[in-house]
């Protein structure tokens, strides 16, 4: 970030990690560290993050964050569809909790639930007000494919400051990143193949072509850079091959200007948004996995208590999303340790999981009664009903419903027949279960995936939306293409083709399948 925008994150910080809160007596407001925090190193695999160490493992990660927020806030029709995510999350009831993570408001940063719903969101719709406001005057004075002129310039980075005062509740920030990063796809593969190019050619580390190339990916700078940094091998090239070698990399640079050249933003912007872009989700992956690392003894001892399950492996799986989510929610100005927050969130996913193994969704609140129904059938299994009412503070119907989802009484096949009470031998499980208005049974027992997945996108999508998805994202099986490639058969530009895929995924997010398609697409 710049030297402005840190000081718009983070101004008035003391330079040491000691993000005190402003406002100690409501507990309000708190301030970011100047820079980002290097990560702690922990003494042997079995040493424990301290407070302050898991702090400066959450700052760095919300820093992450507002930097990868700061690389898609240059494109401006994924900022409006974030704006519009974070709109429909609020709602008329002001759900904040789902909307936004933070706020920056008069000099401190401010978390959703410290204050009253109420006067978050009020603070929150204002920003996205502004930031709407300026996106309108952007396009309206933005031209595509020219740079920007001082009017432009200034509007672009009057919505950037705006935007680093919001800082999206992580599902919709993740969702956004994805589509910058599908956006950027063919953009980043040429990127990378310059790199590799080179490296190849001059046998040099692609960390180290990567350094000298900075950023600059079309710059005319390139080669003599290269030959000042490239080693004694490749200044004996010669005269020949360096031609060659400078034609081959002066091609490559075309095709990146080619590629950056499609956006609603200058080339050399959109090249310095994926480049931020990359750091940004280093930092933040990086981060996210030495902490979850850290805390992988929490898991196990977590998991140790659902022995009864018929899938460990399984809990294991779910406690470790759970600790990932808990990861990002987690507060570091609180000043608790992450374990207090850890602990509730790797359990209720646990628990959620266990419920869902069955294919039926219990209602919510019954997963803490549940789990104590099946310790207490655990330590006595002929326990009577009675009993179990008394031992998990359950009424009898409680207990009489719940038996049903711990697997007591004798299994019995839905093709079961009843033979009492004068019942035909036609007559059975099935006849009971059946509901001619509920396609539950047909989704569970698809079979063909790929199928169901082009037919339900079919039902969100239209044609020309359908094939460019199927293609893009290989489903079915069939080879992933470029946009190059889908240009040449739809007979249409690659500029075009990238505005069908991008409204293809905004209708996905907006239907009812969004969070299962998307995380497929993704």
């Amino acid at each position: 970030m710049s030297h402005t925008d840190r000081s718009n994150l983070t101004e008035g910080t003391n330079t040491k990690l000691d993000c005190r809160i402003v406002n100690q007596e409501a507990r309000k407001g708190f301030l970011l560290p100047n820079s980002l925090p290097a990560l702690p190193s922990l003494e042997g695999p079995k040493a424990l993050l301290s407070l302050s160490q898991e702090q400066s493992l959450g700052y760095r990660i919300i820093l992450g964050q507002l930097s990868l927020l700061k690389a898609i806030s240059s494109d401006t029709s994924i900022l409006q569809g974030l704006v519009t995510d974070i709109w429909n999350s609020i709602g008329e009831n002001d759900s904040v909790d789902k909307a936004a993570a933070l706020i920056f408001q008069d000099g401190a940063w401010v978390r959703a639930g410290s204050i009253p719903d109420s006067e978050f969101a009020s603070i929150l719709r204002k920003k996205l007000n502004t930031i709407q406001t300026l996106i309108a005057e952007l396009k309206a004075f933005a031209l595509p494919g020219f740079e920007d002129n001082l009017f432009v310039a200034a509007v672009r980075d009057e919505i950037q400051k705006k935007v680093l005062e919001i800082l999206p509740y992580d599902l919709i920030l993740n969702r956004a990143a994805g589509e910058f990063r599908t956006k950027c796809k063919e953009l980043s593969s040429l990127c990378k193949g310059l790199v590799k190019y080179i490296s190849e050619e001059v046998r040099l580390p692609r960390s180290k072509v990567a350094r000298i190339i900075n950023g600059k990916w079309t710059s005319p700078k390139l080669m003599p850079g290269l030959m000042l940094s490239g080693g004694y091998e490749l200044k004996l090239y010669p005269q020949r091959e360096l031609r060659r070698l400078r034609q081959e990399i002066v091609e490559k640079q075309r095709d990146i200007l080619s590629a950056a050249s499609t956006a609603d933003m200058p080339a050399e912007q959109l090249l310095a948004a994926l480049e931020g872009f990359n750091s940004a989700e280093r930092v933040v992956h990086e981060t996210v996995g030495f902490f979850a690392n850290a805390n992988m003894r929490l898991v196990d001892q977590i998991v140790s208590g659902y022995r009864f399950a018929t899938d460990l492996e399984q809990v294991r799986s779910a406690a470790q999303l759970g600790l990932v989510r808990s990861i990002y929610r987690y507060a570091p100005e609180m000043g608790f340790k992450f374990s207090t927050l850890g602990m509730t969130w790797i359990r209720q996913t646990i628990l959620r999981d266990l419920t869902q193994q069955e294919l039926i969704r219990l209602p919510e609140g019954s997963h803490g009664a549940l789990s104590k129904l099946t310790a207490a059938l655990k330590e006595q299994p002929n326990a009577s009903k009675k009993h179990l009412s008394k031992v998990c503070g359950l009424s009898m119907d409680d207990v009489e419903n719940l038996l049903y989802f711990v697997g007591v009484g004798k299994p019995m096949s839905i093709d079961s027949t009843f033979q009492e009470g004068g019942s035909s031998e036609a007559e059975g499980m099935h006849d009971l279960l059946a509901d001619s208005n509920n396609s539950f049974v047909e989704e569970v027992m698809e079979e063909d995936a790929a199928g169901y997945i082009t037919e339900v996108l079919g039902d969100v999508l239209n044609q020309r939306e359908l094939q460019v998805v199927v293609a893009r994202y290989g489903i079915g099986g069939a080879e992933a293409q470029t946009l190059a490639t889908l240009s040449e058969i739809m007979g249409v530009s690659k500029e075009r083709v990238r505005q069908i895929e991008c409204e293809a995924l905004k209708k996905l997010r907006e239907s009812e399948h969004a969070e299962c398609l998307l995380e497929i697409l993704e």
